[in-house]
């Protein structure tokens, strides 16, 4: 009976040890990793339904990247100085901070909903892409925060990189807060064309958010497939 329960403890401590390293949060570098496998095969299926149906196709990537991509943050950001402490703080009433509040929720969505439908479509042309994350320096993220380099490979001479910058959360993922393509920080395009809006409509941003739009960033120097390099 002694050795049946020795070996029912020792089974049942195995099975925790399991399901806790199963449990444990992915690096930086492994989430990047993981979500591209993700991404890469969601792109060879929706190649098949695409055309009659984009909108599962733009779901279904927006439930991959809602799970990696810090959008709140992001979207805070693009907002630049007009979601500073500072900026709330001297907005003086209650109703015009609970406003405000509600236009920072409000953005967030539509940046999102914009980001994701823009760049979507554009990544049916990455299937059968080789890519690769390289790997981190032996203290990288030790502060809670790393860029990870992911080189893209295709016809050009040499790789595309994009490099996402993330921060680790209180739970030990970690989410993507800004994107740089081929040296074009998506954060800063996006922030200089929210101030540009709100000087265009005079600080009103409700007529920002009611007009906004995600184009693809720096047009004049769009960023192109690794096939079409």
């Amino acid at each position: 009976m002694r050795v049946l329960q020795r070996v029912s403890v020792a089974i049942t401590s195995l099975l925790l040890m399991v399901s806790v390293a199963a449990a444990a949060p992915l690096s930086a570098h492994q989430t990047v990793e993981q979500t591209t496998d993700k991404v890469l095969s969601l792109i060879d299926d929706a190649n098949g339904y695409f055309e009659s149906d984009p909108q599962r196709f733009y779901r279904e990537i927006e439930s991959i990247l809602d799970a990696v991509v810090d959008f709140d943050s992001f979207s805070r950001g693009v907002m630049g100085p007009y979601a500073t402490r500072e900026y709330y703080k001297q907005l003086g009433s209650n109703k015009a901070k609970d406003a405000f509040k509600g236009q920072v929720r409000r953005f967030s969505g539509v940046f999102k909903q914009g980001l994701v439908q823009t760049y979507a479509k554009g990544l049916l042309a990455f299937g059968g892409t080789r890519t690769e994350v390289v790997p981190p320096a032996a203290d990288d993220g030790s502060d809670g925060s790393t860029t990870v380099l992911q080189k893209i490979y295709g016809s050009a001479e040499k790789p595309y990189e994009v490099h996402y910058k993330m921060r680790q959360d209180r739970d030990g993922s970690w989410k993507i807060r800004n994107v740089t393509i081929e040296a074009v920080n998506l954060g800063l395009v996006y922030q200089g064309q929210f101030i540009s809006a709100a000087k265009r409509y005079q600080g009103d941003l409700d007529k920002v958010i009611d007009n906004w739009s995600v184009k693809p960033a720096g047009q004049e120097t769009a960023v192109q497939p690794p096939s079409q390099q």
